[in-house]
């Protein structure tokens, strides 16, 4: 079963990158919208023109076509075409606005429209005058046209415009599709090969553990007739006179084999917690006691910190005051020359109990501490590597977690962490 800090470890490749893609994404999708809404915008604005230049056509052909005529009749609809065609011409120098060139085409319209109104008006009560006429047809209609030809080269760049965006937000999304499709593939593979080399890894720890469990079977029960039989020949040397120097070599050596086999026992197949409520200041005093001649024999001063009151868990008091030996037989170990080691227990606001074992030591390889908790890992010249990684199973099978650090004022730091009677209670409701 994969570990969380297994699953981020492979997985936040993935997960930076789909953030990377979604804001770049983001990004590309608004600038890209931002373009097309100022496209369109200018794009409505040029066709809002081409429709004035039209009206404006319109009434002028309304207008010459009176003026030819030069019918009475339709002096009151010449009035209403001027008024039009004035309401026309600050419509379209409002819409021109953003564009000095076709101002300046409206200015010289209304310029060249207020030539043909005085025109017509010294003609009035008459036929039209042929100057008026004259205007419209040359000044006025040169200049809409020429506002016309303006607006339809505006128009056409506002289409193209139009077109790029959409063809620039079409490699967009290739583009992107493409990327996204290389980094699955990349990030993928990652995953892949992350998740192989956890099943290669846990498909050897299996193969280990099988093999030492098989290797702790064939072995135990000759080893036990052997110490039998050493023990045996070693009272009848003693009741003889030899001295029992060589039986007990090897009834040392024989003990120290069955450390090992145990071992492998252990991280092979780790027993089920028998829980009950304890109090870990028992089982720590319990445990310094035991280390006490080694740690008197190494010069090594030993403190419990506790408080007052009990500090209660949920625990199996057995495999607990093994992850205690073993951390404090650690630490002696890193203090060939004497020093202190301190056992501090503390209960933490959020409901947790936590036991720190702290050594004057050298204190850990900052190299090491990826690795300190991986089987047969070791920095003994005699440690076999699974103290730790048995240690550190305990913790978690009871809901806790083990870690490990450099104190400030040097030597190591571990701390068990164990989960107190209110969490385990929270956790049962929930």
């Amino acid at each position: 079963m994969l570990t969380q800090r297994l699953l981020f470890r492979i997985a936040w490749p993935s997960l930076v990158a789909s953030l990377l893609f979604l804001t770049s994404c983001t990004a590309a999708a608004v600038y890209l919208g931002l373009r097309q809404e100022a496209t369109v915008r200018r794009l409505e604005e040029d066709l809002h023109g081409r429709r004035i230049v039209d009206d404006l056509l319109r009434d002028l052909a309304e207008l010459i076509e009176i003026g030819l005529h030069g019918d009475a009749s339709g002096r009151e609809r010449v009035a209403a075409l001027d008024e039009d065609v004035l309401r026309l011409l600050a419509e379209s120098e409002a819409t021109a606005r953003p564009h000095p060139e076709e101002v300046g085409i409206v200015h010289r319209l209304e310029a060249a429209f207020r030539r043909y109104r005085d025109a017509e008006g010294a003609g009035a009560g008459g036929p039209a005058d042929r100057a008026a006429l004259a205007i419209l047809e040359t000044d006025v209609r040169q200049a809409l046209r020429e506002l016309d030809g303006r607006i339809a080269e505006e128009t056409a760049r506002s289409l193209a415009a139009m077109h790029r965006t959409a063809s620039w937000t079409a490699w967009a999304l290739a583009g992107v599709g493409l990327m996204a499709t290389i980094a699955g593939l990349f990030f993928g593979y990652s995953v892949a090969s992350g998740l192989e080399r956890a099943m290669v890894r846990a498909e050897e720890l299996a193969a280990l553990g099988q093999m030492a469990a098989g290797m702790a079977h064939e072995l135990r029960n000759p080893l036990t007739a052997i110490s039998m039989l050493v023990q045996l020949q070693r009272e009848k040397a003693e009741e003889e006179g030899p001295p029992p120097e060589d039986l007990l070599i090897i009834e040392r050596e024989i003990a120290r084999m069955e450390d090992r086999l145990n071992a492998f026992i252990d991280f092979a197949r780790p027993s089920r917690p028998r829980w009950r409520r304890i109090d870990l200041r028992d089982v720590a005093a319990e445990t310094l006691g035991l280390i006490q001649g080694r740690a008197a024999k190494h010069r090594v001063e030993v403190r419990l910190v506790k408080p007052s009151s009990p500090v209660p868990a949920e625990a199996d008091a057995e495999q607990i005051g093994r992850v205690l030996v073993n951390l404090a037989m650690n630490a002696i170990d890193a203090m060939p020359r004497g020093g202190r080691l301190t056992m501090t227990l503390t209960r933490t606001p959020d409901g947790f109990v936590e036991v720190a074992v702290d050594d004057t030591g050298p204190g850990v390889d900052p190299r090491a501490f990826a690795r300190l908790f991986e089987p047969f890992f070791t920095s003994k010249e005699a440690g076999l590597g699974l103290g730790l990684p048995i240690s550190e199973r305990i913790a978690r099978d009871h809901g806790g977690r083990l870690t490990a650090c450099n104190r400030p004022e040097g030597g190591a730091r571990f701390v068990l962490r164990l989960p107190g009677p209110s969490r385990i209670v929270e956790s049962a409701g929930a």
